[in-house]
């Protein structure tokens, strides 16, 4: 069986859509959001719906970011297995995640930390750009949680909960 040119640039965008989503995930556990970072990922009218809140376009989504990252020590998300649908210079894609967030004063490792992890998927729509695959919309559903989370952000979901 021979691959020809519309084959290999489908696993091409398939990869370069998978690591964008992994680069912005180990941004977000390296603590580098800042507007060079959000530009490098997403696009100009960027929509995000995460439950402790969404967000729509670039400016201010480094502080955005923050609100739900900030209260943490440390993170580490895990995703793979990505589903990718192509439609030319759109894709749309689905992932599980799980994501362990240490709590502040939680000592170094090899120390035991103060954990709350959480599992569920992301799922979302990238497009091709001039300047490579940016995220245009991102949405995270959170299926089980484990430990206690950030009191801001536990009262934003409860929040949205009961309203929803």
């Amino acid at each position: 069986m021979s691959v020809g040119g519309d084959e290999i640039r489908a696993l091409a965008d398939r990869l370069a859509v998978g690591e964008l989503c992994d680069r912005y995930l180990l941004v977000l556990d390296e603590g580098r959001f800042d507007e060079s970072w959000a530009a490098g990922v997403f696009t100009d009218d960027v929509e995000l719906a995460f439950p402790p809140g969404t967000h729509h376009g670039l400016a201010g989504l480094d502080a955005f970011t923050a609100t739900f990252m900030g209260p943490w020590a440390r993170t580490h998300h895990h995703t793979g297995n990505y589903l990718i649908d192509l439609d030319g210079d759109q894709a749309a894609f689905t992932c599980p995640v799980i994501a362990t967030h240490v709590h502040p004063g939680s000592p170094p490792p090899p120390a035991p930390a103060n954990l709350f992890r959480l599992g569920g998927w992301f799922s979302g729509t990238a497009v091709r750009t001039p300047s490579g695959w940016r995220l245009n919309r991102l949405a995270l559903r959170v299926t089980w949680t484990v430990g206690s989370g950030a009191p801001a952000i536990v009262a934003t979901m409860t929040a949205a909960q009961r309203a929803g």
